[in-house]
């Protein structure tokens, strides 16, 4: 039975990979040396929604936004979804020790 306010594995698994994703995707756009503003104009999606994925205040930017941006970077959606998901494991290895240390330590 899930707890209130807490979310379960499988979400925070998802909202692991979600915030890998972005952070995937800002580092491509970062190698690829575009700004915000050029891939705005290469993608046809604002300076704003960019900025907003990018700093995760977007939680769900859409498969077509994604292949757009993805595809003016020059990162295959494959790839992309490849990094995030190693680096989500990563993140939710680190999540599962916290979760055990604290239960562990609960009174």
């Amino acid at each position: 039975m899930q707890q209130r306010g807490r979310p379960t594995r499988g979400t925070r698994s998802r909202e692991d990979l979600a915030r890998a994703l972005v952070r995937t995707l800002a580092e491509a756009r970062q190698n690829a040396g575009l700004t915000r503003r050029r891939l705005a104009q290469l993608s046809g999606v604002s300076v704003h929604t960019i900025a907003k994925i990018e700093q995760s205040a977007v939680t769900d930017p859409g498969f077509m936004v994604v292949a757009a941006l993805a595809g003016e970077i020059g990162v295959s959606l494959d790839l992309l979804h490849r990094r995030a998901a190693d680096a989500s494991k990563s993140a939710g290895v680190s999540r599962s020790a916290e979760d055990t240390a604290a239960t562990e330590s609960a009174p």
